[in-house]
């Protein structure tokens, strides 16, 4: 923006095109349709964002529900490897969340550095060390050898219920509960993979980029002229105050559009993530609580003001 508000100011006193400028009615239309273009945007993936918190905080009544069901209807040793194939999904579902897609913004620099300096959960570990204490080495490994590993879990959890059911070690009004909760799962799962795998529509988000950069590198040509006008009241170095306005005006537009271009993948990892490695961290906590574990994972503290 600086460059370019120099760029206005030159060519307006450059000879040959001296007083060359914008008109000012051109630019404020223009302004107005950019920030109807990109506060649409926002409020798509703040929606986006808000929705993805939902679904955790779905996930972790599903989970505390699952968790009771299975302690008080089942016997100790059946509930345990319920509830541990639960947690087992937990863990594979954020893996998944976190992979990288094409679309994300993970690799600008800021993210990097994001990344680098809090170094998120899924970066410290893997989904083999996590998932082989839950479901033991040989289911360990069909669901690392599977295509889609959350549904993978889910799958063997399924197969595992209908088991008990023909062997009478559940009673058939739990088992309808928690073929309930599996479905209530299931579509929790889906919702999950819907937001990580489709993004919001790129030709929207590339639109309204091209309109904030256009807008930013016509607007100091709009108003080099305005301040221009005021050299009878504030002299000669009033046309220099095009660079400090249009600089911070067009800082608005862009840092608008930054924003929510951040903001669309909230399972992505960076700042402004929806936090699903604390919240899966605090909903173990409470399963193996509800089991009588002692020796029980500690919470994920916020670094700086950042959770992850």
């Amino acid at each position: 923006m600086v460059v370019v508000s120099l760029l206005a100011i030159g060519l307006y006193h450059m000879p040959g095109m001296a007083g060359f400028s914008l008109p000012w009615q051109v630019v404020v239309v223009l302004g107005t349709t950019v920030s109807l273009v990109a506060g649409f945007k926002n409020a798509q993936v703040l929606s986006r964002a808000g929705e993805a918190l939902q679904l955790f905080a779905q996930i972790a009544a599903t989970s505390r529900l699952w968790t009771s069901l299975c302690r008080d209807f089942a016997d100790a040793d059946i509930a345990r490897i319920l509830i541990y194939r639960h947690l087992a999904w937990l863990t594979a579902l954020r893996f998944s969340l976190r992979r990288p897609m094409p679309w994300e913004t993970i690799a600008r620099p800021a993210n990097r550095e994001f990344r680098r300096r809090y170094n998120i959960q899924e970066d410290k570990s893997s989904l083999q060390a996590e998932i082989e204490p839950l479901l033991g080495s040989g289911d360990a490994a069909t669901v690392l050898a599977a295509r889609h590993r959350p549904l993978q879990v889910l799958d063997l959890q399924g197969r595992h219920l209908n088991q008990l059911l023909k062997e009478a070690a559940l009673p058939p009004p739990i088992y309808g509960e928690l073929i309930k909760s599996m479905r209530e799962i299931h579509d929790q799962q889906s919702r999950a993979d819907r937001i990580k795998n489709n993004p919001y529509p790129r030709q929207y988000a590339i639109v309204g980029t091209m309109f904030v950069a256009i807008f930013c590198t016509m607007l100091p040509f709009g108003t080099v002229a305005l301040f221009a006008e005021l050299d009878d009241v504030l002299g000669a170095a009033a046309i220099w105050l095009t660079i400090p306005f249009s600089t911070l005006l067009g800082w608005m537009y862009m840092s608008l559009d930054q924003v929510g271009e951040s903001t669309s993948n909230p399972f992505e990892g960076n700042a402004n993530d929806v936090p699903i490695s604390q919240i899966c961290r605090d909903i173990e906590i409470d399963l193996r609580s509800a089991l009588g574990e002692t020796d029980l994972p500690t919470p994920l503290p916020a670094i700086n003001g950042f959770a992850t």
